[in-house]
């Protein structure tokens, strides 16, 4: 390897950290694309595997985001189920995620009962984040046979900001 390449890749592997998440899946298929085609002298498969690899990356990483809000919102459905109207309790979800990355913690508090002869629920008010960086967010959770479960049809909806 060339002193200028050295370079250039001690350049990348410093600012590769820095590009977060959303720039992954491109830079990973821009490498592998550049290096499939310089290995097989046909730009045409680099580009097809450059394309295919950042898709990869793109729908792993949305897979691995999916799962991270899944397991706060069931968490914070967990603890609401347990509580009766006015009472809060904090709530917390931890990922297996390194550094912590991705967990969080709050407050869950039972606003009201909605007891119909169709399903029994609880509107909830639940507190995320601390200092100027809380939020407030009223959510629905009605009992299941599966356990308390989100009354929205998708509750990973633009009103939940941070849980996102």
């Amino acid at each position: 390897m060339t002193r200028r390449a050295a370079r250039r890749a001690a350049l990348l592997a410093v600012l590769l950290p820095l590009a977060g998440c959303n720039a992954v899946g491109g830079i990973v298929g821009g490498v592998s694309g550049a290096l499939t085609g310089a290995a097989t002298t046909n730009p045409a498969v680099g580009y097809a595997v450059g394309i295919s690899v950042k898709a990869v990356t793109d729908a792993t990483i949305q897979y691995v985001m999916r799962n991270i809000q899944r397991g706060e919102q069931d968490s914070i459905v967990r603890v609401a189920g347990t509580l009766a109207p006015g009472d809060v309790a904090p709530w917390k979800a931890e990922h297996s995620l390194p550094f912590g990355y991705g967990d969080a913690e709050g407050t869950v508090q039972v606003v009201r009962v909605i007891d119909t002869p169709l399903a029994q629920c609880r509107e909830v008010a639940i507190g995320v984040g601390k200092g100027e960086d809380a939020a407030t967010i009223i959510a629905t959770a009605c009992a299941q046979e599966q356990g308390w479960k989100w009354a929205n049809a998708e509750p990973a909806v633009e009103r939940w900001g941070a849980l996102q």
